[in-house]
């Protein structure tokens, strides 16, 4: 992945503190939606039994659990910067009423 500078971030954008707020909401977005992954993929996964009266020495290692390979997710942060300067983010402030303040 390409690195993203400051100014990257900040073409087009109004306020850095309000850039930051919005990355770091999305960042949160994509955590959620990585854990439901995760989740997900926790369920599809076999049971490996377990007696309780083994020995060590004879507890056989499971080979494909130590071979299989995990999915390796992008930071969160990552992704929501790379979506920031890609413009794939929209946001905005809801109008302050008078009668609310």
């Amino acid at each position: 992945m390409s690195k993203v500078s400051l100014d990257d971030l900040m073409q087009d954008k109004r306020n850095i503190y309000e850039t930051v707020v919005v990355m770091s909401k999305r960042s949160r977005q994509v955590i959620d939606e990585q854990k439901r992954l995760i989740d997900k993929d926790r369920d599809n996964e076999p049971q490996i039994e377990t007696r309780d009266t083994e020995e060590f020495e004879d507890v056989e290692i499971d080979r494909e659990a130590l071979m299989r390979e995990y999915t390796k997710y992008p930071k969160p942060s990552r992704v929501a910067m790379n979506e920031m300067v890609a413009d794939k983010i929209k946001w905005e402030f809801p109008e302050k009423s008078e009668s609310s303040e």
